[in-house]
Protein backbone atom coordinates (compact mmCIF):
# COMPACT_ATOMS: atom_id res chain seq x y z
CA UNK A 1 0.00 0.00 0.00
CA UNK A 2 2.69 2.47 1.08
CA UNK A 3 4.95 1.62 -1.86
CA UNK A 4 2.05 2.26 -4.24
CA UNK A 5 1.58 5.75 -2.74
CA UNK A 6 5.30 6.45 -3.17
CA UNK A 7 5.17 5.26 -6.78
CA UNK A 8 2.20 7.49 -7.59
CA UNK A 9 3.93 10.42 -5.85
CA UNK A 10 7.06 9.89 -7.98
CA UNK A 11 4.98 9.66 -11.17
CA UNK A 12 3.07 12.80 -10.20
CA UNK A 13 6.26 14.73 -9.43
CA UNK A 14 7.83 13.59 -12.72
CA UNK A 15 4.72 14.59 -14.70
CA UNK A 16 4.57 18.00 -12.99
CA UNK A 17 8.26 18.55 -13.76
CA UNK A 18 7.71 17.57 -17.38
CA UNK A 19 4.75 19.94 -17.75
CA UNK A 20 6.69 22.75 -16.04
CA UNK A 21 9.60 22.20 -18.44
CA UNK A 22 7.30 22.36 -21.47
CA UNK A 23 5.61 25.53 -20.21
CA UNK A 24 8.98 27.11 -19.39
CA UNK A 25 10.38 26.24 -22.82
CA UNK A 26 7.28 27.63 -24.54
CA UNK A 27 7.54 30.79 -22.43
CA UNK A 28 11.17 31.31 -23.46
CA UNK A 29 10.31 30.66 -27.12
CA UNK A 30 7.43 33.16 -26.99
CA UNK A 31 9.59 35.66 -25.10
CA UNK A 32 12.12 35.70 -27.95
Amino acid sequence: MFSKIVTYAMIGAFTCGLIATVIGTAGIALGE
